[in-house]
């Protein structure tokens, strides 16, 4: 483990403070203290560059197993909770909730720009402005979650929907503006095909035309 340039007392202190936000029992500290350490800061610290390839590449590890769960967990609860919901729109709500936008919100619930350490061209600047690291550190920092949960899915799932997922999923579906600007994207006439279009796509041209014009499949 890389030591950062304060003391180690002080970092000690704010990986404490930081395990009382998640407010999980049994984590790994050495896996948060990873995912809160973007390799930013690795290569500004003084440690050979074997050891700082090594820590980035786990910070990497968990970033992307974070990712993958974050997507499980997602698909999971809401093929669960909202069975009405077809395929089109489970997917384009599972999309908007592991957007990098949203991500980074979720990174700035947890304080995640208080407790993490980035490199000196990078500090200063708010989430909002780094959506893309944030969001792949709050990836991270579930991955460290997961792993110290025992990878235990049920529990992992419980923690996120309830402090993260829910909230946000309810608004997208039952917020009626919210509803309409992003699930009926999928449905926007461009995708519409009218019935001379598909005959015309599977090569019945001689197909007598009965006046149809486009739009009037109704």
């Amino acid at each position: 483990m890389v030591l950062p340039n304060n003391p180690s007392s002080k970092r000690e202190q704010e990986i404490q403070a930081f395990l009382k936000i998640l407010d999980i029992s049994g984590l790994d500290k050495e896996l948060i203290e990873i995912s809160l350490m973007h390799p930013s800061y690795l290569y500004e610290s003084n440690i050979d560059r074997e050891k700082k390839d090594l820590q980035e590449k786990e910070y990497r590890r968990l970033a992307h197993l974070g990712d993958a769960i974050i997507g499980a967990i997602i698909t999971d609860y809401l093929y669960e909770q909202y069975p009405k919901l077809a395929k089109g729109e489970l997917t384009q709500v599972k999309q908007l909730l592991v957007d990098k936008v949203q991500l980074s919100e979720f990174a700035e619930q947890l304080s995640l720009d208080k407790f993490c350490l980035l490199g000196k061209s990078l500090q200063g600047k708010s989430i909002s402005e780094q959506e893309n690291l944030f969001a792949e550190m709050f990836e991270a920092a579930f991955g460290a979650i997961y792993l110290g949960l025992k990878r235990d899915f049920s529990s992992s799932k419980s923690w996120l929907i309830e402090r993260f997922i829910m909230e946000v999923a309810d608004e997208i579906l039952f917020d009626d503006n919210e509803t309409d600007d992003n699930l009926d994207e999928f449905y926007s006439d461009e995708f519409v095909v009218t019935t001379r279009q598909y005959l015309d796509m599977i090569g019945s041209f001689d197909f007598p035309n009965y006046g149809w014009a486009p739009g009037d499949d109704d």
